[in-house]
């Protein structure tokens, strides 16, 4: 036996799985219609607990639609010769119209999303009335922004589409669109939708923006080489195109994960440290002072997803030797180690058998070590041995 609740939780699925078809249809799903069987019970079940059954029926007969939806929303009754029982009047079943009112059995956030998404379609199936059979399908991918977007938005959406269809291939840079009333963030915000709906539009996702090249920091810790750059910078900024313009040659290069990591450690000799940025590490393979260094180390986080990255890097720079990435780090810093949130469960290449074996003795517990944890003035006695130590003496 099916109750009110029951035909909200019904409602509730129903309304997430058929959100994005009813954007696509001309009337929005208004017409479409629902039912919802409620599973009667049989004459030898309603023997058991007449009493039960009896306060079902009376919830069915008691429950109220608001006043806009209630022709709608009808409970169909049918009678039940039973031969015991006698006649029973039972409903069988809800039928619903409309996507509007399934929305409201659904919940009351779910029926102003709706009327908001609906509003939203309106206004821009508005902006462009004969690209109606185009803009279906992007109102179909952008169902989850559409509520969040009120009717100044809009119109602040309907600007940077049409902007970026008319100048295809601007090159401008995001924050340099010349829109009235798109401040500098907003395409950050918004970009997916934008490219959703500049798709349909010109068939193009591509919007023909530059993208602000990604700054590397360096910090040279050899003190001679320090002395002989002009002037003096030991920290800088720069992205791969002019790092790869140095025509540095160090004995050694270190590549960190995380930047706090890279200002914290001190001179180290024949030394020069560089902030990985986490995945973007591999972009450094266009650093050919890098991407040549025959002494080439990674140090990063103990944890599945330090590793991981340990992996991409050592793809591209098959040179590359871990340091501080082991078991004894672990273990002599294990106080220090905390549980990964998000774990990296899938499988792991390039790695040697001691950070394979380091990988192991993590995912046991799905500890995560940050490098950040580990002393630094210890961590600059590892480095240092390691880059005055022989190889033939390893």
């Amino acid at each position: 036996m099916r109750t009110p609740d029951d035909l909200k939780d019904w409602a509730a699925k129903r309304y997430k799985s058929a959100l994005r078809t009813w954007l696509t249809m001309p009337d929005y799903g208004l017409s479409c219609e629902y039912s919802l069987p409620l599973h009667p019970p049989s004459e030898a079940d309603a023997s058991k607990s007449m009493d039960a059954v009896a306060a079902w029926i009376s919830t069915w007969r008691l429950v109220a639609w608001p006043d806009e939806f209630a022709e709608r929303i009808e409970v169909e009754w049918q009678y039940r010769n039973w031969r015991l029982l006698g006649t029973q009047t039972l409903p069988v079943r809800v039928r619903v119209t409309g996507s509007d009112c399934l929305a409201m059995l659904a919940s009351a956030e779910a029926e102003a999303d709706w009327r908001h998404s609906v509003a939203a379609a309106k206004q821009l199936k508005q902006a462009w009335p004969k690209r109606e059979q185009e803009l279906s399908s992007a109102l179909s991918a952008i169902t989850i922004e559409l509520p969040k977007l009120d009717s100044a938005e809009i119109d602040r959406l309907v600007a940077v589409v049409n902007w970026v269809v008319e100048h295809p291939g601007s090159g401008m840079l995001p924050r340099q669109l010349p829109i009235e009333g798109v401040d500098s963030k907003w395409l950050e915000g918004h970009r997916a939708i934008v490219q959703k709906l500049v798709l349909a539009l010109s068939a193009n996702s591509d919007l023909g923006l530059a993208a602000a090249p990604a700054q590397f920091t360096i910090r040279v810790l050899d003190q001679k080489l320090l002395v002989q750059r002009e002037g003096h910078l030991r920290t800088f900024s720069a992205p791969v195109s002019e790092l790869d313009r140095l025509t540095w040659k160090p004995e050694w290069v270190l590549i960190v994960e995380n930047l706090q990591t890279l200002l914290a450690l001190p001179p180290l000799p024949g030394l020069i440290a560089v902030f990985g940025r986490g995945r973007d590490v591999t972009t450094l393979a266009g650093v050919s002072w890098i991407s040549q260094s025959e002494n080439l180390l990674y140090w990063g986080d103990l944890d599945s997803h330090g590793l991981q990255i340990l992996s991409l890097a050592r793809k591209v720079f098959s040179q590359l030797e871990s340091i501080l990435m082991d078991s004894e780090t672990l273990s002599r810093y294990s106080s220090m180690a905390v549980i990964e949130p998000k774990p990296f469960r899938g499988s792991i290449g390039y790695l040697t058998e001691p950070e394979l074996a380091v990988l192991s003795q993590l995912r046991q517990s799905d500890l995560r070590l940050e490098q950040e944890r580990i002393d630094i003035t210890y961590a600059a006695k590892v480095i240092e041995q390691r880059i005055t130590t022989p190889r033939n003496d390893l």
